[in-house]
């Protein structure tokens, strides 16, 4: 059975959600990292789930190198062509999973919920591969959905329109295995889209136990790209671990 990812990045996706992402929220974003995991200039980073390599590319302007993956081969094109001559960073089309990296850099970045689309073991794997793939005390910056947040304010069912196309989203949270169902659906022209998402969250208490379990150490926690306290109301979960 293919993986609902595959489905779900496709040219709609890429048109209605990446492509209109702001700059200067890219920027904002990548001064945050950079803040968070001390990066300096010539220190290389590995960027999980990368996409169309929007903050990877704004990291090199910045003199740090790195590697992108992402299972996308259009998106992974698309970011080829977007970084220009900067050949201090790459990027690899392959799923996160399969990464088989050994002390190979500075510090990991998976952000915009590139986690949890596999089942537990599969995303505890991939930790135990982020680690590994880290020189000693490197650092890691993981970036998720707040259960709690949208436990409480994510709307059952909403509808947008962008560009001529409308979009329903429709939401479900199923609290026995911490999966959240999506079901998003693109019409325009009487034509009809329809793609479903199935990932899991995790409370800060779980993902805090998986990141020790792989022997990570906690340095900081927020709960948005301004450094917000984290809290229960928070949107995101922010967690920077080190490498021990």
């Amino acid at each position: 059975m293919e993986e609902w990812y595959f489905s779900w990045f496709d040219e709609n996706y890429l048109k209605y959600n990446l492509i209109t992402q702001n700059e200067e929220l890219t920027k904002k974003q990548v001064d945050f990292i950079i803040d968070v995991l001390l990066l300096k200039e010539k220190d290389k980073i590995l960027d999980l789930g990368c996409g169309i390599g929007r903050h990877l590319i704004e990291l090199g302007k910045k003199g740090i190198r790195g590697t992108g993956i992402d299972f996308n081969e259009k998106y992974i094109n698309i970011a080829k062509k977007n970084r220009k001559d900067n050949k201090d960073i790459e990027f690899i089309n392959m799923d996160i999973k399969d990464i088989d990296f050994i002390n190979e850099f500075d510090s990991a970045i998976s952000i915009w919920t590139s986690f949890g689309y596999f089942e537990d073991k599969e995303n505890f794997d991939l930790l135990k591969r982020v680690y590994k793939a880290l020189k000693k005390s490197g650092k890691f910056l993981l970036d998720i959905e707040n259960i709690h947040y949208l436990i409480n304010n994510l709307p059952k069912e909403r509808w947008e329109k962008k560009e001529g196309m409308y979009i329903l989203e429709k939401n479900k949270i199923n609290l026995k295995t911490s999966r959240l169902k999506t079901e998003r659906i693109f019409i325009k022209n009487r034509n009809a889209y329809e793609y479903i998402r199935n990932y899991r969250i995790y409370s800060f208490s779980e993902i805090k136990n998986y990141l020790e379990e792989a022997d990570f150490k906690i340095i900081n926690c927020y709960g948005g790209y301004e450094k917000e306290e984290l809290n229960l109301f928070s949107k995101r979960l922010v967690i920077v671990s080190e490498k021990s």
